[in-house]
């Protein structure tokens, strides 16, 4: 007899609406039009997240999911192109479909699928509008405020043949074409592999599954191997020895969970798995390979009295090794702040990490990569100081990604920024004509990223600086608010607003944003959070604080070449003729074609005061300093 396996999965139901009604009016036209949705929406959508199909029937099929996360996103997906392609039919013409997703158990047994997950699917299902989705609560928990869609909370529902209340949330689509200027393509990159498949049927009427078990391939129950960006969090430890303050450990272990998943493309073990290694003494290997993830972060809280010390580790999987430590001492008075302080962190560190080390593994695979290999590399590359020849690297690698899947969106985006970078801090190293071949290449790319996926948040950060290099002052500072607002615990919004504050004169505001941004991820600031403070500083007549941010910033990131022109600028301002060499020389070294940077230059549109503090006092000192104009 086969062994009876149990997983954590999600299951995704769909039916086709009027279907039966479309069949007796024209059977052969039905099932062509049928056939021609399979084979254009829901093979490529499939395919496009890490799915893989099962099997068909009729006018419905069954497909292996990574996650829960890749199921919701391709549904949201077809649903909006589908509608989109609909549009033009007459109303009783239209081949639209209700989808219902839950989180939940299944049962492989043998060949056979079954499972309490699969029937609240399928009950869930009747209740999403056309052209959208209903979700268990369950899903909505892991998915949390990931998916740019408005979660209609149903309350509990009793549904027939199960005897608990589901919780249960509507996400209606119908009207989401108005906000898109064209059919969506399947999102980027294939979705990562997890623990437990993410089951998807698609099936005429929306009943044949409850009427027995399903018989799937051999093939489905085989285990995969854990994806680049996966990980679990498994349930801190209170040390404290205090059992009543155990929810404080519990409080950094929901968080933290929950702050993982707004890295790109990571997949988070859900809670219900890793509170199922509570207390239990397993091996990293075997809980990697029991959850299907890569990595393992685990921590200990130890407390005394209001002082409490934070204790992480993130160990791979694979190895067994510690990847990454981190300790961060607090107060208990204030919960909330050291909560939200404790996940920030931790998560940009690990993030970095877990794209350090996924990407050298990518680099290995071959001289033929796949295009999520080539976004890895390229994911590796923000991490690193980002000189001219990283981003021309960068560059390189998301135009090879695109070469492969040319909507790719995560590509696209990417390549906008690493040219907007180019232009916007090296092109006073470029040839006129370059820099604005660069600035073009962004705005189109930008304008398509928004056709293909206008929620992209990502993109406002390039958009947002072209913005600023074509006089559009309003537009910076829209786009730049919109960025911070979709992604509050990025560093990146936060530096684009420090740009925009120093442009207008309003170098204390500069200052407050990269203060914030330095908050987000204090162990690796970024190389321009060193040459903005520095900036900000010189606005404010405080040269020496703009030399010390620049000291702090050549030992950071020695081959960019900003700070050593201000160092050059502050050691001449204080007449230290051997300083101010030794700078100069090192800006030859680093940039050879260096000369007064384009984000210094004023637009004509720019504030009365920066135009002021250019020509009085930056332009002077320049000079004095013995840099090229």
């Amino acid at each position: 007899m086969a062994e009876i396996e149990r997983k954590l999965a999600a299951i995704m139901v769909a039916d086709i609406v009027g279907y039966s009604a479309m069949m007796e009016r024209d059977e052969s036209r039905t099932f062509a039009r049928v056939r021609a949705l399979r084979d254009n929406l829901f093979n490529p959508f499939v395919s496009q997240y890490g799915g893989r199909i099962i099997k068909t029937t009729g006018d419905g099929f069954l497909a292996e999911f990574p996650t829960g996360s890749a199921a919701l996103n391709c549904a949201v997906d077809m649903q909006r192109q589908n509608h989109a392609a609909q549009a033009s039919s007459d109303e009783k013409d239209k081949m639209l479909m209700r989808i219902g997703i839950n989180l939940g158990d299944i049962i492989i047994d043998g060949d056979d699928v079954s499972g309490d997950g699969v029937n609240v699917a399928a009950r869930l299902e009747p209740y999403a509008p056309q052209d959208g989705i209903c979700v268990s609560g369950a899903v909505r928990d892991q998915v949390r405020n990931d998916l740019d869609v408005l979660f209609e909370d149903l309350g509990d529902l009793t549904i027939k043949n199960i005897t608990r209340p589901i919780r249960a949330y509507r996400i209606n689509l119908a009207n989401a074409p108005a906000t898109r200027k064209g059919p969506v393509k399947p999102r980027s990159g294939k979705p990562l592999l997890a623990a437990g498949a993410v089951i998807a049927v698609l099936a005429a009427g929306g009943a044949w599954w409850l009427r027995g078990p399903l018989t799937a391939p051999a093939a489905a129950t085989v285990s995969v191997s854990a994806a680049p960006l996966s990980i679990i969090v498994l349930p801190f430890a209170n040390q404290t020895g205090d059992a009543q303050k155990a929810y404080v450990a519990d409080a950094l272990t929901s968080s933290i969970t929950a702050d993982l998943a707004r890295i790109r493309d990571a997949y988070v073990s859900s809670p219900a798995t890793a509170q199922s290694y509570r207390d239990k003494n397993f091996s990293a290997q075997q809980i990697g390979k029991d959850a299907g993830v890569r990595f393992i972060l685990q921590g200990n809280v130890l407390s005394s009295g209001d002082k409490v010390r934070i204790s992480v580790t993130l160990t791979d999987a694979q190895s067994g090794a510690t990847q990454w430590a981190y300790t961060l001492d607090g107060d208990l008075t204030n919960l909330f702040a050291l909560q939200d302080q404790v996940t920030n962190q931790i998560g940009n560190s690990i993030g970095r990490q877990m794209v350090i080390a996924a990407a050298s593994e990518a680099e290995k695979r071959g001289s033929s990569p796949k295009a999520a290999d080539l976004l890895l590399r390229a994911a590796a590359l923000r991490l690193k100081s980002q000189t001219l020849p990283v981003l021309q690297q960068s560059e390189a690698l998301n135009r090879q990604a695109l070469a492969l899947e040319p909507d790719n969106i995560n590509a696209l985006t990417d390549l906008a920024i690493s040219l907007f970078r180019q232009a916007y801090n090296f092109g006073n190293q470029m040839p006129d004509a370059e820099r604005e071949k660069k600035w073009a290449e962004v705005r189109d790319i930008g304008s398509r990223v928004r056709t293909l996926d206008p929620n992209n948040a990502e993109i406002l950060y390039a958009l947002g600086f072209y913005a600023s290099k074509h006089d559009d002052f309003p537009g910076w500072r829209s786009t730049a608010e919109a960025f911070l607002a979709a992604r509050p615990k990025s560093l990146l919004p936060y530096i684009g607003l420090a740009n925009m504050h120093i442009a207008l004169a309003e170098p204390k505001d500069a200052i407050a944003r990269l203060n914030q941004a330095i908050t987000l991820d204090p162990k690796h600031p970024p190389e321009t959070i060193f040459t903005n403070m520095a900036r900000a500083r010189m606005q404010l007549g405080d040269n020496d604080g703009a030399r010390d941010w620049c000291l702090k910033g050549t030992q950071a990131h020695p081959a960019y070449p900003n700070c050593y022109a201000i160092l050059a600028m502050a050691y001449a301002d204080k007449g230290d003729t051997q300083r101010q060499q030794a700078a100069l020389a090192d800006l030859k070294r680093t940039a050879p074609q260096y000369r007064i940077p384009e984000f210094e230059k004023p637009q004509p549109s720019s504030p009365a005061a920066y135009k002021k503090y250019y020509e009085e006092k930056y332009l002077p000192l320049w000079r004095k300093a013995g840099l090229p104009d």
